[in-house]
């Protein structure tokens, strides 16, 4: 069962590279749609299909770096990494929208 991790500017880089597998969810806490796909997410994540992957969240408000480098200016906006280099990234509004990137990424 796979958990959601929360990364830093600090660490992203590293855990990017590190695993094969990598989707961020970059929130804000004040975004009512991140709120409604909270649930969503977190079932994926536990979701047999999706154990090679490694979820993250971060919060776009305190990660600029982050945020500067996938260019976005609004939330919730998702990012797939794949042998550390970004596969996939975009807003996102629905469950279906994020199994897609996942399912791209696992090709």
């Amino acid at each position: 069962m796979t958990t959601i991790n929360y990364a830093t500017d600090a660490d992203l880089r590293q855990l990017v590279f590190q695993q094969e597998r990598v989707i961020v969810k970059f929130i804000d806490q004040n975004c009512q749609i991140c709120k409604a796909l909270a649930p969503s997410f977190e079932a994926l994540a536990k979701h047999d299909k999706y154990t090679d992957v490694l979820f993250l969240k971060m919060d776009a408000k305190e990660n600029p770096v982050s945020r500067k480098e996938v260019q976005f200016s609004s939330t919730p906006f998702i990012a797939t990494y794949r042998k550390g280099m970004l596969k996939d990234c975009g807003l996102v509004n629905s469950e279906e929208e994020i199994t897609s990137m996942l399912d791209k990424l696992l090709v």
